[in-house]
């Protein structure tokens, strides 16, 4: 099997899940606030992934209007069983969890309306099938806490006709190491006898680590395995290239060996902007207990991955994420998408996927009255834009309140607006001409908080139905 070049999927792809049916993998990413949500990909030898379709892809399934920043779709779980596709996964509208699945025949769609499960309490939930039966496995912190981020994993059978959870509930784990935080993502399998309950711990920044335990019995006692944790890079220092490891699921391929997909960043100068992506690992047993890549006991480096995307012609709305919502702003035509403002700004994104790239978007036909820009969003209140009011391209700062920076005058028209990202900061400019600069930190997620990364795009904003549209853009990664 080829070697993969991490990381696999770039840009924010956060909390990573994967199964294998036939020769073909699936692996599914949480979303958060933004929509289309759940985004499927599949592969035939786990390095080259292609989108296939989201599990979440309509206002029938949800309603997002209350979800914030780095609030919405949670850690999901795909697992295959008796012809149908499952995903598993927390919608978290303020700090109140709601727990469901969706099905699917196909991985591409259509997939089901939500089957809400209200019994379900805590985050980051698991399917597990054996000999017929379903479980489903969940993460809560504890009632009694002896300390805060004190969690516990628990599991109980679910009943697939009824949709709803049956029989006794059984807290399976704990944690690995004392008075650690957030034991999370869990995910069970079975192995040559074993049950293997596979967590997070540490929670999802520097402190994280992928955690195993094992059971001849379903319901336990899990024992640790005496190597945890099996992977982290922690211990490595803020220096090392990928960070913030964790968040972990396995996959058994046709041929008997076995890999690992995981959540990572890859920060720079302490700041990471493109949030949590994809990496894999491979996985081989030794006592019985998984090793990742043996040897190295680590991920391997990242591998630039220079390439060119664009729009072929006029802009798709299927392109691109919208925040907390489906794009009903934005119209189709054979010149382009006309963005229309909502009373409030409305964009639409797309992922970041190096910090060495530059992006581009054209407008034109500017309402008078609108203001229309490109954004790079972390969240609502921290972004840089560049933006056009007025005659002139103005470059704006927001963290907790907008900063202007700079500005220049542009002609009317048809206008090519592009930011160009590298270590040293983002260079934006507006028809070619350099309007100023900003540094990482101003998109970084240890400014901004929050689960998410980097996105970029064509924004509208300005009284309600005041326009712009949109008719190009491109996105070039340099490394």
């Amino acid at each position: 099997m080829p070697q993969p070049a991490n990381p696999i999927l770039r840009g924010m792809y956060p909390d990573p899940s994967i199964c294998r049916v036939d020769d073909l993998y699936y692996l599914v990413t949480s979303t958060f606030e933004y929509l289309p949500g759940l985004p499927v990909h599949v592969s035939r030898d786990l390095v080259e992934w292609h989108l296939v379709g989201h599990a979440i892809d309509s206002a029938r399934q949800f309603d997002y209007g209350a979800v914030g920043d780095s609030r919405g779709l949670f850690a999901p779980t795909i697992r295959h069983h008796d012809g149908l596709f499952f995903i598993a996964c927390t919608l978290m509208v303020g700090e109140e969890a709601r727990n469901f699945y969706v099905t699917a025949a196909d991985p591409a769609g259509p997939w089901s309306q939500p089957v809400i499960l209200p019994d379900a309490r805590g985050i980051d939930p698991s399917l597990f099938f054996h000999e017929g039966r379903a479980w489903w496995i969940g993460c809560r912190e504890v009632a009694e806490q002896s300390f805060e981020g004190e969690t516990e994993v628990w599991m109980r059978e679910l009943d697939l006709e009824r949709g709803t959870l049956v029989g006794d509930e059984t807290v399976i784990w704990t944690r690995t190491m004392a008075r650690a935080v957030w034991a999370e993502a869990p995910h069970l399998y079975h192995r040559d006898g074993w049950f293997y309950l596979v967590t997070a711990e540490g929670g999802t920044a520097f402190e994280h680590s992928v955690m195993v335990a094992r059971s001849r019995d379903l319901a336990g006692p899990y024992l640790p395995c005496p190597r945890n944790p099996v992977l982290t890079h922690r211990h490595l220092g803020h220096g090392v290239p990928v960070q913030n490891v964790g968040h972990a699921d396995l996959v058994e391929d046709p041929d008997g060996g076995w890999s690992l997909v995981v959540l990572a960043t890859r920060p720079i100068d302490g700041h990471h902007i493109l949030g949590r992506e994809t990496h894999l690992a491979r996985v081989t047993w030794g006592d019985d207990w998984p090793v990742v890549n043996a040897g190295l006991g680590m991920l391997d480096a990242p591998v630039p991955s220079p390439g060119r995307w664009g729009s072929e012609g006029a802009p798709a709305v299927g392109d691109f994420l919208t925040v907390r919502g489906f794009p009903t702003f934005a119209e189709q035509d054979a010149r382009g998408l006309v963005l229309r403002s909502t009373g409030g700004p409305a964009a639409l994104l797309r992922r970041l996927t190096s910090v060495d790239s530059t992006v581009t978007i054209t407008l034109d036909e500017l309402d008078a009255g609108a203001v229309a820009g490109l954004v790079l969003r972390q969240s609502d209140s921290t972004r840089v834009r560049l933006e056009l009011r007025d005659g002139r391209a103005e470059l704006v700062v927001s963290h907790d309140g907008d900063t202007p920076v700079a500005g220049i005058p542009v002609p009317a028209g048809r206008i090519e607006l592009a930011a160009r990202v590298s270590a040293g900061g983002v260079a934006w400019f507006a028809g070619g001409a350099e309007v100023g600069r900003a540094p990482l930190s101003a998109l970084s997620t240890e400014t901004a908080g929050g689960f998410v990364g980097t996105t970029f795009g064509p924004y509208v904003d300005g009284p309600r139905g005041a326009s712009v549209r949109f008719t190009a853009w491109t996105q070039e990664d340099f490394g």
